[in-house]
């Protein structure tokens, strides 16, 4: 994946950063919108409080010119002392006025109380409403100087196809009388006390007690169907006269604040909330830019670091195979100058090897001995000197492993206090390699073994046929290898041994990575050492194989 898309990939969540700025933002939206609304839901209480209240008075005024109406009638009927005649043709004008009073009757205070005179639609009996509403106007004429009136509930007209409401006035220049006056309550006809301002704003109804009470409603500004009012509701009391107050109770047609402040909430809110978004947008799109350049500068400083990693590997690999092949060139030009010196010290040896046996000296033998030993290993220094500076390609041919491993073994033999383990093959097993440069990688690998072993040991060299190839295997029970000599045991002039150059296993390797195979080594602190060689095989004609040909890899 490329840097570009994997920074896209992590950057499609949204940042902390932007969630806070939003919900900082809108959680002001939120909070202003809940505050103005309050704000306008308070002025909109006490609105309809002022415009119930003004209601109220507006009724307690209508209720004052009914009073009016009833001592200006108790007036007329004190100057015709009472009389039934006069006071029904005096009083019929005033039950013909719209809206006005149906009935108005003359009575003769008790007890027991007697109906007089009616004018209007005529009252055949007071009954006890009536009856209560002109004793409690007769018994409240001590607190009204100018004259006592109570309004009765409203109660079932005569058959009961009607609703009634009377008014009951004791007046004191008619002593003895009270006057009584009724009128039809049509709660769904509009009133002209009801039809203009301050009701024209609301939806009110207004009942003949001081409660909520469906049977007492006197008028009604709107729908039957919306009472009894609920909701946002204000109520008010309104006097009639000495009698129980009536209730008046009010909700708004249309807020009273006006539609701008009523919407100004709402409008709080959603620029509220856009500016949350736009702000949360600006912070997303700055934090994702932001982290975008810093993924990118992060990711080019560590390509940057990395190219210069591999800028000084280069580099330190240049120089060091410049100083290989300078040494490589100076390796063979000695391993040239010291191979004659050493093949004419071989040769004196073996002629004074032959004068010592016609005059047989142990003393002389053993040194000879060691000189041809020392001769041996500083001709395999040269040969690991040569074919180091060499670097020859390989010649590809059959050759038979187990063989090559026997023929080494003879030219190698173990040194006192060591033995050799042969785990080899009853027939011979082929390999591609070239002979000369595996014999070399035996006899190094077996040298190696005899020389990690200097006070005797096991030394165990196995072939076999895997599936992957030809495997041969070198182990000792020497001293064994920590992690470190491990890791550098193929690099050129690396040892950890008193004597040696270093070179051989880097020979090893090398000749075995030309033939496309592996060495690899298992070894532990004080467990002993064992080189795996892993070769490429080939069956020879002859050789019935217990291994599927077609698993067996071959390579030219």
């Amino acid at each position: 994946m490329c840097p570009e898309v994997a920074v896209t990939a992590r950057t499609r969540r949204v940042r902390f950063l932007s969630l806070a700025v939003f919900l900082v933002v809108a959680g002001l939206a939120v909070g202003g919108s809940l505050g103005t609304r309050q704000v306008v839901s308070d002025q909109e209480r006490k609105l309809l409080h002022q415009r119930t209240d003004e209601a109220a008075l507006y009724l307690s005024s209508v209720f004052g010119s009914i009073q009016g109406e009833m001592a200006s009638i108790s007036a007329t009927a004190a100057l015709s002392k009472a009389d039934p005649k006069a006071f029904a043709a005096d009083n019929l004008l005033l039950t013909k006025v719209p809206q006005g009073f149906k009935s108005i009757a003359l009575v003769r205070l008790g007890p027991p109380t007697q109906l007089v005179a009616t004018a209007g639609a005529s009252i055949t009996d007071l009954g006890s409403v009536r009856t209560t509403a002109v004793n409690q106007a007769y018994a409240a004429r001590t607190k009204a100087l100018t004259g006592a009136l109570v309004a009765t509930p409203l109660f079932d007209g005569t058959g009961g196809k009607d609703r009634r409401l009377g008014f009951a006035y004791y007046a004191p220049q008619l002593p003895g009388y009270a006057v009584y006056a009724e009128a039809q309550v049509q709660p769904s006809v509009q009133s002209p006390a009801t039809a203009g301002q301050p009701f024209s704003e609301l939806i009110a109804a207004v009942y003949a007690v001081p409660r909520v009470q469906a049977d007492q409603l006197i008028a009604a500004t709107g729908a039957a169907g919306h009472l009894p009012l609920r909701g946002h509701i204000a109520s008010a009391k309104s006097q009639v006269g000495q009698g129980p107050s009536w209730l008046l109770v009010a909700k708004a047609r249309r807020p009273l604040v006006g539609s701008v402040a009523s919407f100004t909430p709402w409008a709080i809110l959603m620029a509220g909330l856009l500016a949350a978004v736009l702000a949360t947008a600006v912070v997303e799109v700055l934090s994702r830019r932001r982290e975008y350049a810093t993924q990118v500068a992060d990711e080019r400083t560590r390509e940057l670091q990395q190219s210069l990693e591999d800028l000084a590997a280069a580099h330190e690999q240049l120089v060091r195979q410049e100083r290989l092949a300078a040494i490589g060139e100076l390796a063979s030009s000695i391993g040239h100058e010291l191979r004659n010196p050493l093949g004419v010290i071989s040769n004196a040896l073996y002629l004074l090897r032959g004068d010592i046996a016609k005059r047989p000296d142990d003393a002389a033998d053993r040194h000879l001995a060691t000189a041809e030993r020392e001769v041996s290993a500083a001709t395999v220094i040269v040969a690991d000197l040569l074919e180091f500076a060499r670097q020859r390609d390989p010649v590809i041919t059959d050759v038979d492993i187990t063989g090559l491993v026997d023929e080494v073994m003879t030219v190698l033999p173990p040194p006192a206090g060591i033995d050799i383990d042969r785990q080899l093959p009853n027939g011979p097993l082929s390999a591609l390699a070239d002979r000369d440069m595996l014999r070399q990688v035996v006899l190094n690998l077996l040298g190696n073994a005899y020389q990690a072993m200097p006070e005797g040991g096991r030394v165990t060299v196995a072939v076999s046929a895997e599936q992957s190839g030809v495997r041969i295997s070198v182990a000792d029970t020497g001293a064994g290898m920590t992690q470190d000599v491990k890791d550098n045991l193929f690099q050129p002039f690396f040892t950890t041994k008193a004597r040696g150059i270093g070179l051989g296993l880097a020979v090893c390797k090398r000749i075995i990575d030309a033939h496309s195979g592996r060495i690899d080594v298992e070894s532990a602190p004080g467990q002993g050492a064992e080189f795996i060689v892993t070769l490429p095989a080939l069956r020879l004609p002859h050789q019935q194989p217990h291994v599927d040909e077609s698993s067996v890899e071959v390579q030219a």
